[in-house]
Parts: C-alpha cells; structure tokens; sequence
C-alpha cells in the first residue's frame, strides 16, 4: 500500500502538469484558459478537484474541461499502477487557482 505523503506528491505533480506549458489542448494552452477564469474569479479561489474525482466547475472554457476529462481517465490508472488499491480513497487533492 502506498503511503499518503507519495498521493500528495502524485497530486503534486500531476497539478503541476495540469497548469504547465505541457498541457496544450485545440490549439491553445490550457494555462492562458485558467488565467483568464482566475481574473474572472476576481480574487475568489477557483478549484479543480483530482481526488476523489469531483465535477469541474461549470463555467471553466471547454479547453480546460476537455483538458481535466483526459486527465481524469488517466490518472486512476497510474494509481493503480504505482500500486494504490483504490484511487478514490478519502483523500482529498486539489489545485487552487
């Protein structure tokens, strides 16, 4: 069984990943989305839940919902992989924008 400290480093991680330069999706950067939405929030945390898998918000631009469903379809299974036996486990991960 993995420890809690190693899901936060995953969640850590694959946030990481979610806001970079790396994360390009239909001709676009999903970080240049997530900083119009963080303007738009006016100075209100906006939040995208990884663990246990959440609902994104329903006004994020649909560069940035397409982005978190790829993400989502992928993430359980590189829990599993690195030997996790539920990926839904309580615990809870997020990224703050």
């Amino acid at each position: 069984m993995m420890k809690y400290r190693d899901l936060k480093s995953i969640a850590h991680n694959f946030s990481h990943s979610f806001v970079s330069l790396m994360n390009y999706v239909d001709d676009g950067y999903v970080i240049d989305d997530l900083l119009q939405v963080a303007r738009d929030a006016n100075g209100e945390r906006v939040s995208i839940q990884w663990i246990p898998d959440a609902p994104p918000p329903s006004f994020l631009p649909p560069r940035v919902l397409k982005s978190i469903f790829d993400r989502n379809t992928w993430l359980p299974l590189t829990l599993l992989t690195l030997a996790l036996t539920s990926p839904l486990s309580g615990n809870s991960e997020r990224i703050f924008i």
